[in-house]
C-alpha cells in the first residue's frame, strides 16, 4: 500500500472485507482472442489490446462473444478475465498492502494492471469504487445484461407451499410475521443482491412506523456472510430447509432444483454496466466489444447463460415450465446515492456487525515473559484474539496486520489476512493467528503502521458496519527513519469525516506504554486506549470498546 491520502468511501455500502484474498476469484487469464501475439497481420495498420475484467456470472458469456469477435477482428488483441467484484475494487483502490506475508491465502489469479474494461454485476460496485478515490471508474455504465433479485426456493419446497397453482410470495415468505421458513439473506452491507431485499423490504412495510425495521430484525439472524458474487443455495425439505435472496439467472444454474419468487415489484439487481476505463489508445476495442455485447447474437449468448436483456426479455428457453417468468421483467434503477445509504444504515441499525482491521506487535519485546506465566506477551494475546474471533458473528468482517520494524522490505507492517468476513473464514483466521511469530530484534515502527493502517481502513470504510482499527502494542514507537507523532497526528486529523467515524482502539500489553502517547493519537480519531497487565484481558476489552463504538451515523457522528 502506498503512502497516499485518503479517498472517499461510499455512504450505501459497508464492508469489508477482512482477510488475504478469501474472496472467491474466478480467475487466471482467459485469452479468447485467436491470435499469435507476436505475428504482425499485415492488414493492420495498428493492433489494439483490450484486457477486459468480468464478474463471474457474466464472464463465460463474455468469453464467447469476445471469442467470435477476435476471430473476425484480425487487429483486436483481447482478453477476458473472471475476478470477483470485491477483488477488482481492492485492485483499483490499491487496498491491499503488497508483500502479503508468506504463505497468506491470495487471488487465484494475479491482479495484474487495471483493466481497460470493467463489467461488474451492479452499478453499486462503481459507485463504490468512485468513492474509494478510483476515478478512472465511471459513475455509470452501459447495461449489456440483467438478472431479477428473486427468492430462490427448492422446487419441493415451493410444491409444499402451494408451486405450481399458488405460487408463495415475498409478503409472506419475507414480510409475514411468522414466514412459513426461514429466509437468507446476503448481507446488504456488501452483496447487491442483500441491498435489493432492502429496497423490497421498504416497499413491502409501506408507511407503517418501524415495519421495516421489524422486517429486517426478523432477518438478521439469517445473514449470510458472502465472500463473492454467488449467494448460497436454497435448503429442501427437512431440517435445513430456507429460502435465499438470490437471482433469476442462479436459480436457472440450479437446474430444474430451484424456483424463483419473485418481489411484488422490480428491485435495484445486477444490471451489468460495462464500463471502459482505459485512455484513448483501446477505445475502439471496447466500443467493438460493447456492440458485439448488444447485437442479437451477443444478447443471444448472455440468454443461453441464463441472463435477460438489459431490458428484461428472458432467457428463452433456459427454464423449466413454472421455474421463472417467462415475460418481460423490466430492471429498476439503483436508488441516488443518499437513498442508498440511508437503507444501508437502516440495516446497520438492527444488524450491528464490524469491520475491523486488528494490527498486532510482534517485535522483539513481544517475547517477554509474562510473570507468573508460561506465556509470553504475544502468546497470550494470540489466544486472546482466537478467542474473540470465535465469538464474532459471521458477517463481522476482519483483517490482520503484523508490525515490528522494517517487517517487510523497508516497511514496518505486513497484511497476514486480508479483510473479509468472518464466517466463512472463522478456522483459518484462528490458524493464522496461531502462526504469527515475534521478529527477533525488532523494533517498533508504530506510527508508520498506525497512519498506514488508518488510511486503508478509511479507503475502504463501509457503511452499516462500527468501523473500527485496533492497535495491540506492547511499546512507543522507537522507528528513528519512520515519521514522527507530530506528523502522525497532523496526518489523522487531515483523514476525519464525521460522516464516517472511524475510531482508534489501542489496547496496551505490559509495562512500557506510554499511555499518554496512545490518548493522544487515539483521541484524534475519537477513539481510547485501554491497558492491561494481562493479556488475557484482551477479548473483554475489545467487546466493551465495540458496544461504545456501536452509535452509527446519521444519529451519532464523532
Amino acid at each position: 500500500m502506498t503512502d497516499s491520502g485518503v479517498r472517499r468511501r461510499p455512504e450505501f455500502w459497508p464492508v469489508v472485507v477482512l482477510s488475504a484474498a478469501l474472496v472467491a476469484v474466478l480467475g487466471g487469464w482467459t485469452a479468447v482472442s485467436y491470435l499469435d501475439r507476436t505475428r504482425s497481420d499485415p492488414g493492420c495498420t495498428e493492433r489494439i489490446a483490450l484486457r477486459v475484467v468480468t464478474a463471474p456470472s457474466v464472464a463465460a458469456a463474455a468469453q464467447e462473444v469476445g471469442g467470435r469477435l477476435a476471430a473476425r477482428d484480425r487487429c483486436l488483441d483481447l482478453v477476458v478475465e473472471a475476478r470477483e467484484s470485491a477483488q477488482v475494487l481492492r485492485d483499483l483502490t490499491g487496498a491491499t498492502p503488497a508483500g502479503s506475508a508468506p504463505g497468506a491465502a491470495a487471488p487465484t489469479a494475479a491482479a495484474g494492471p487495471p483493466p481497460d474494461v470493467w463489467l461488474p454485476e451492479s452499478t453499486l460496485w462503481l459507485r463504490r469504487a468512485r468513492d474509494a478515490g478510483a476515478f478512472q471508474v465511471p459513475e455509470t455504465g452501459v447495461p449489456v445484461a440483467s438478472t431479477p433479485v428473486v427468492l430462490a426456493l427448492d422446487r419441493r419446497t415451493a410444491a409444499r407451499l402451494g408451486w405450481p397453482g399458488r405460487a408463495p410470495g415475498w409478503p409472506a415468505l419475507v414480510g409475514a410475521e411468522r414466514p412459513p421458513l426461514p429466509v437468507v439473506l446476503p448481507d446488504p452491507a456488501v452483496s447487491p443482491l442483500g441491498f435489493g431485499a432492502l429496497v423490497a423490504i421498504r416497499a413491502l412495510a409501506g408507511d407503517a412506523p418501524g415495519a421495516a425495521a421489524a422486517i429486517m430484525r426478523r432477518l438478521a439472524p439469517r445473514t449470510a456472510a458472502v465472500t463473492g458474487e454467488a449467494p448460497p443455495a436454497p435448503g429442501g425439505p427437512g431440517r435445513g430447509e430456507t429460502a435465499v435472496v438470490s437471482t433469476e439467472q442462479e436459480v436457472l444454474r440450479g437446474g430444474g432444483a430451484r424456483v424463483a419468487v419473485y418481489p411484488p415489484s422490480a428491485v435495484p439487481g445486477p444490471d451489468y454496466p460495462y464500463a471502459v476505463l482505459s485512455s484513448a489508445g483501446s477505445r475502439d476495442g471496447a466500443a467493438a466489444f460493447l456492440r458485439a455485447l448488444l447485437a442479437a447474437e451477443g444478447a443471444a449468448t448472455l440468454a443461453r447463460h441464463g441472463l435477460r436483456t438489459p431490458a428484461g426479455a428472458p432467457p428463452a428457453g433456459a427454464a423449466t415450465p413454472g421455474q421463472i417468468r417467462d415475460s418481460g421483467y423490466p430492471p429498476a434503477p439503483v436508488p441516488p446515492p443518499a437513498e442508498a445509504a440511508a437503507l444501508v444504515g437502516a440495516w446497520g441499525g438492527v444488524h450491528l456487525t464490524a469491520r475491523l482491521l486488528a494490527v498486532l506487535d510482534v517485535s522483539g519485546s513481544m517475547a517477554a515473559r509474562i510473570p507468573g506465566s508460561r506465556e509470553t506477551r504475544l502468546s497470550a494475546t494470540v489466544k486472546a484474539a482466537q478467542g474473540g474471533v470465535r465469538l464474532l458473528l459471521d458477517a463481522t468482517e476482519i483483517g490482520l496486520w503484523t508490525f515490528s520494524t522494517d517487517l517487510d522490505g523497508q516497511r514496518d507492517y505486513r497484511e497476514v489476512v486480508p479483510v473479509g468476513p468472518v464466517g466463512p473464514r472463522r478456522a483459518q483466521i484462528v490458524e493464522r493467528l496461531g502462526q504469527v511469530r515475534v521478529q527477533p530484534d525488532g523494533g517498533t515502527g508504530l506510527y508508520d503502521t498506525t497512519l498506514a493502517a488508518y488510511r486503508d481502513s478509511a479507503r475502504n470504510w463501509t457503511a452499516g458496519r462500527i468501523n473500527l482499527l485496533l492497535v495491540l502494542t506492547d511499546g512507543t514507537d522507537d522507528n528513528a527513519s519512520g515519521i514522527g507523532r507530530e506528523r502522525l497526528l497532523r496526518e489523522l486529523g487531515a483523514l476525519q469525516d464525521k460522516r464516517r467515524p472511524l475510531p482508534i482502539l489501542f489496547i496496551g500489553v505490559g509495562p512500557d506504554i506510554d499511555r499518554a502517547e496512545l490518548d493522544q493519537i487515539a483521541k484524534a480519531t475519537g477513539g481510547r486506549v485501554a491497558l492491561t497487565p494481562d493479556p488475557a484481558g484482551i477479548r473483554q476489552i475489545f467487546f466493551t470498546a465495540l458496544a461504545e463504538f456501536s452509535c452509527l451515523p446519521p444519529k451519532c457522528r464523532r
